[in-house]
């Protein structure tokens, strides 16, 4: 199989993080496409192994204003039809759900900084999420949602956000949450739309707030993301037969 992940990104602030740390560190390739500075999709998706689908401000709706969506999301769904690995980030979780025809829509309030999410009963079979524990501490930012697609499994959620994650066939997953998050791209995120967290209702935390939780909580996301991520691309390699 090839060993080069395809990672659409989707702003200049929100790359692979730890995930692109790992790919590498596992001797794939990465080939970063910023589909916001105009980056064209590639004509065929097998010369990739996998393809991460990142985060973005914009909503999975917002194809007027971000005309690159128009193409990707009939990209992802053509992906998501022959069985290619994809792992979708947040808004990359959003656009697999649309792709597949299910509803991106508001949630009930925005969830920025750290909350728990609790295991749905698939998760305790599953050969990834069975490895969490049955609440798990996670970094959110996002103030959509989205309806699980006919063919997902759900496998994580919350009371004001019940689909947080889920998995379609074997070796493609949807994430509303941040596991790939690192400290550089923490400061990133908070510098830049510091004015989101301020101006979000009901947001508990500031921006420092967060910050300092972070130093507390970073360490073990990463480990929980070390694990995540590991294991998805064992099972990537190997073609989920093992």
């Amino acid at each position: 199989m090839s060993k080069t992940a395809l990672i659409l990104q989707h702003t200049q602030e929100e790359r692979g993080g730890l995930f692109e740390e790992i790919l590498l560190e596992q001797g794939w390739e990465l080939e970063v496409l910023p589909l916001f500075s105009g980056s064209p999709l590639p004509p065929s998706i097998k010369p990739f192994g996998m393809t991460l689908v990142l985060g973005g401000p914009m909503s999975a709706n917002d194809e007027e204003d971000y005309p690159f969506l128009k193409t990707e999301i009939p990209f992802i769904r053509r992906a998501l039809k022959i069985g290619h690995p994809v792992l979708g980030i947040c808004l990359g979780a959003q656009l697999m759900a649309k792709a597949l025809g299910a509803s991106v829509y508001r949630g009930p309030h925005k969830e920025i900084g750290w909350y728990w999410l609790s295991q749905t009963p698939s998760a305790r079979s599953d050969r990834i999420f069975k490895q969490f524990d049955p609440y798990f501490l996670v970094f959110q930012w996002h103030g959509e949602t989205f309806d699980l697609p006919t063919e997902g499994i759900g496998l994580a959620g919350n009371m004001a956000y019940p689909n947080q994650a889920f998995r379609i066939g074997d070796l493609t997953y949807g994430l509303q949450f941040h596991l790939e998050m690192t400290q550089p791209m923490l400061e990133t995120w908070l510098s830049s739309w510091a004015d989101e967290i301020k101006e979000a209702k009901p947001q508990p935390l500031t921006a420092r707030e967060i910050y300092e939780d972070a130093q507390i909580y970073l360490d073990r996301l990463q480990a929980q993301a070390y694990r995540f991520f590991s294991g998805y691309l064992s099972l990537v390699e190997k073609g989920c037969l093992g």
